[in-house]
């Protein structure tokens, strides 16, 4: 893969053009992301109402009909439903883990089997997430993808 770069004062706005012979995974893949790198979460802390760039998201959870977003070091709340934000982030990376977690692929950094039969997942910030295994499908054809 190829990058070219150049600079441009007639535009206003950034436009990347991919050129390929056949769509394949990692074609797929940086579109998504180029997809992805301006979607935003509007979310609320203590400091007020905020937006929240998709790929500083680790995951996000619902607990008793709240929406966290867990980044690296923050921990936000949005008043969007986890179904709506699941819609909104598939195609920048997020999957469903479970019932009330989504996940941001790009930190998962591996899944392992507890002794009690549940799966839990490893983050890259050293966090790990409850796995349900309905969804475990999901998330081992998200990492294969990426390794396509």
């Amino acid at each position: 893969m190829h990058l070219r770069m150049c600079e441009n004062q007639g535009i206003n706005t950034p436009e990347v053009i991919i050129s390929y012979r056949e769509m394949t995974n990692a074609v797929k893949r940086v579109a998504d992301f180029v997809r992805s790198v301006d979607k935003t979460v509007l979310c609320k802390n203590e400091q007020g109402e905020c937006l929240v760039y998709a790929n500083e998201i680790y995951y996000i959870e619902s607990v008793d009909k709240k929406t966290f977003v867990h980044c690296k070091n923050d921990i936000f709340q949005s008043s969007a439903r986890l179904f709506e934000l699941e819609e909104s982030l598939s195609s920048a990376g997020f999957v469903r883990i479970s019932k009330s977690t989504i996940l941001n692929i790009e930190y998962l950094k591996g899944v392992k089997t507890l002794a009690n039969s549940k799966l839990e997942a490893m983050l890259t910030n050293g966090e790990s997430v409850c796995v349900t295994r309905k969804y475990l499908k999901t998330i081992k054809e998200e990492l294969l993808r990426g390794t396509k």
